[in-house]
């Protein structure tokens, strides 16, 4: 036993602590059908920087693909994702299964004033493995409607699939609901010749969504994604089922195959297929552990010379020590790290800096993306105070000079904006005019008192930046238009 635990915890360390580029190890395209299971297996993919969700599909099963598809817009809207295409899936006119009024009932954010995809999924995976630079794995959580319907459109696609992981509960004999829900386009999909991970629970011990572990995910610190999961499971609809020790790790478990392999024991079924499962009770006992360990990710996904960036008051200067705790609880560790960064080169504590800093982590949170992954166009000009946006979106998205992924527009009406491309995507964010003319105010009155470049000024300057660090929302700070 002690070796089992040992070697499980030298896994963990291996897989987030490994060196790498920054760049995601998984290119996913998810697929759904709305259950409970699913918001757990989409948030804890959602969370970690080894993954970029390309779109996120939608299928008939615990939900129609319309219905499933609206929860997933506002989950991605909770997050301030919108930057991920969701595509709904062809209905099937099956008959619902037990537990779809449970999964009606469930709130994944607010679905008021979504907006409907104008891609169905079969397009929307089409398009999405063809414009990625990287072989795609196609994530199942439900039928394989939607991969089947863009194989038949386009064969060729097999090729640039790396493989499709599904969770379903038997292959010998094939069965279960995400399979029942549409054999027919199952057995396509498994002899289609791509390769096939199935994930089931049914062969190993239980692993049980108690009230043990949503304590374990609730103490996972800042983090929206693991307080989702609590918040939805504790609620009205889920928390008798919870109690009742019902629900289990099903399409989770996939999740967590996904970032451990070795924890699973393997059946090759054929050449294409294999099977995956945790039959061992010393293995599967770990499963939660892994599960919070992926909602956590590395200390700091963004640094290459850090690991954990300083959050130490005592580390910081007198008058930015008091806001430190603050700030990250109200804007997360990637705008604090970036703060940090840009006013350190940019020489001094400054308003616009700051402001191009939260723009930059704006826009990556949009396409819910790391560093050094998208291509920035900036209208901030090359001349002081405005242009100093420019340092902090290079910070906040690493599409530095050197990188050659920012460049300043040759526009002569000089603005707080910028445009964000992310792989065919673009986002295009601006301050709104309020904010604009609050910092217009502020820097011609501190030059009113002080006299422009003094010494005095500068300190003045200072503390607003530290302010507007503090209090500037930069969910509500800019007008945002998708282009």
């Amino acid at each position: 036993m002690h070796k089992i635990i040992t070697t499980i915890f030298s896994l963990i360390f291996c897989l987030f602590v490994q060196a790498h580029s920054g760049k995601a190890s998984f290119h996913i395209i998810i697929d759904t059908d709305g259950a409970a299971d699913d918001l757990r297996a989409i948030c804890m993919l959602l969370s970690n920087r080894e993954v970029e969700t390309l779109a996120i599909t939608t299928s008939e099963g615990a939900l129609t693909p319309d219905a499933a598809a609206l929860k997933v817009r506002s989950l991605l809207n909770r997050f301030h994702h919108q930057g991920i295409p969701v595509g709904a899936g062809r209905a099937l006119g099956i008959a619902p299964p037990a537990w779809r009024r449970q999964s009606e009932q469930i709130s994944w954010g607010d679905v008021a004033n979504i907006k409907s995809s104008d891609k169905t999924a079969k397009d929307l995976i089409i398009q999405e493995i063809e414009n990625d630079n990287k072989k795609v794995i196609i994530f199942c959580l439900g039928a394989l409607t939607n991969l089947n319907d863009a194989l038949n459109a386009k064969p060729e696609l097999k090729n640039q699939i790396e493989r499709v992981i599904w969770y379903n509960s038997s292959v010998n004999p094939l069965r279960g609901s995400n399979y029942d829900a549409d054999r027919a386009s199952a057995d396509r999909v498994l002899a289609s010749g791509v390769r096939v991970d199935i994930v089931s629970a049914e062969t190993g011990p239980e692993i049980v969504i108690d009230g043990q572990y949503l304590n374990m995910l609730n103490e996972v610190e800042n983090n929206r994604y693991a307080k989702k999961i609590v918040e939805s499971h504790n609620s009205n609809v889920l928390k008798p089922v919870v109690e009742s020790r019902h629900l289990k790790m099903w399409d989770d478990l996939a999740v967590v195959y996904l970032f451990m392999p070795q924890l699973f024991t393997v059946e090759h079924v054929n050449d294409d297929i294999s099977l995956y499962s945790l039959s061992d009770a010393n293995m599967s006992m770990f499963a939660k552990m892994i599960a919070v360990n992926i909602l956590e990710g590395k200390p700091d996904s963004e640094s290459r010379v850090f690991f954990g960036f300083p959050d130490d008051p005592s580390l910081y200067a007198a008058d930015i020590a008091p806001v430190v705790k603050s700030i990250i609880a109200r804007h997360g560790r990637s705008e604090w790290r970036a703060g940090v960064l840009t006013n350190e080169l940019h020489g001094h504590l400054g308003i616009y800096a700051i402001i191009g800093v939260k723009m930059g982590i704006r826009a990556r949170e949009y396409f819910n993306i790391g560093v050094d992954d998208i291509k920035v166009v900036t209208y901030a000009g090359l001349q002081p105070p405005v242009s100093c946006i420019n340092d902090g979106l290079q910070v906040s998205t690493g599409g530095t000079l050197g990188h050659g992924l920012i460049s300043v527009a040759a526009d002569e009406n000089i603005r707080p904006e910028a445009t964000f491309t992310f792989k065919n995507k673009t986002l295009r964010l601006k301050l709104k005019p309020e904010y604009a003319q609050q910092i217009r105010s502020d820097i011609e009155d501190a030059i009113r008192q002080h006299g422009n470049l003094t010494e005095p000024y500068w300190q003045q300057i200072r503390v607003l930046a530290i302010e507007y660090w503090e209090e500037f929302n930069r969910h509500e700070m800019f007008e945002m238009i998708s282009e």
